[in-house]
């Protein structure tokens, strides 16, 4: 097989995995489902993918590594908790909206979180502390602390349960709703 063909193939399978892990979870997705969707055979498919948690970091891995992008970034050139929080906040909810269906996977889908997807899981958790502790600022007392992480799955949580919202309506209330929480 020739290398653009096998990439294409690795792109199609990534897509018909996030199809089918959105539509019957990740645990109940099967590698003979996906290989199914794809149009190869399971042998196929275990040439281009060892594993199902190999085609879920595949397919994950790349919002994830933008989320880490973003926050990074926020905490080294903002100088100001006030443009932290807006580009911590923005970044993620740009971030998110740009995968949306891979974002719901990950926000819906108790079944991803297994055995065999322990690190890149453990990646997310330290993903989201990191942003809740940029938007709680410096010094931050416990209440600070809660709005923060309040203000973060705000921004974050409604991305997967309103899938019917235009993105940027969406980003605007999301932005707007997170803000208000860290509103004193």
């Amino acid at each position: 097989m020739a290398p653009n063909e096998t990439s294409d193939t690795r792109l199609r399978i990534i897509e018909a995995a996030r199809e089918l892990f959105t539509a019957q979870t990740y645990r109940a997705a099967s590698m003979r489902d996906v290989a199914a969707r794809v149009g190869i055979s399971k042998p196929s498919l275990y040439h281009h993918f060892r594993s199902k948690g190999e085609i879920l970091d595949c397919l994950v891995r790349p919002p994830i590594d933008r989320l880490d992008a973003t926050i990074r970034d926020a905490a080294a050139a903002a100088p100001t908790l006030a443009e932290v929080r807006r580009r911590v906040l923005g970044g993620c909810v740009d971030v998110m909206l740009g995968h949306r269906e891979t974002m719901v996977l990950l926000l819906r889908d108790a079944s991803v979180y297994g055995d065999e997807t322990t690190e890149l899981m453990s990646r997310v958790v330290g993903i989201t502390s990191r942003a809740v502790e940029l938007l709680a600022g410096p010094d931050p007392d416990w209440r600070l602390r809660v709005r923060a992480a309040q203000a973060f799955a705000a921004a974050t949580d409604p991305i997967s349960h309103l899938p019917d919202v235009p993105d940027d309506e969406l980003r605007e209330e999301l932005l707007r709703g997170a803000s208000a929480i860290l509103s004193p």
